[in-house]
């Protein structure tokens, strides 16, 4: 032994044995449904009393405020597709001429 080694003091440390087979503490759960990634036509089953929201295509229990942000951001969505579309519907109501594909010529448009 050299004499930087002499002046170590080992301390009377035991390790733990992992918690895990594996040696690991934390580990990837995979869900049952590698396909479901629980936000396109997919339902939620909630019940009463329950903290947690489950997913109907997969039956993994999901984090309510996950949840809860994804049907506000489709709520959100809906809602600016629904201003375009009535400001689309705004706008061709006040058009009473369209340019005709086949001849060139303007034409009054129908109002069904």
């Amino acid at each position: 032994m050299s004499d930087e080694e002499d002046k170590v003091k080992r301390l009377p440390v035991r390790f733990k044995k992992p918690t895990h087979d594996e040696g690991r503490v934390l580990q990837v759960v995979h869900p049952r449904s590698p396909a479901c990634d629980h936000q396109f036509k997919v339902s939620y089953l909630i019940r009463p009393g329950e903290t947690e929201v489950e997913c109907s295509g997969c039956g993994t229990r999901l984090d309510p405020m996950w949840v809860l942000s994804r049907l506000a951001a489709q709520d959100s969505q809906f809602y600016r597709a629904r201003e375009r579309y009535q400001e689309e519907m705004k706008r061709l109501e006040e058009r009473s001429r369209t340019k005709c594909e086949a001849c060139g010529h303007m034409t009054r448009t129908s109002r069904r």
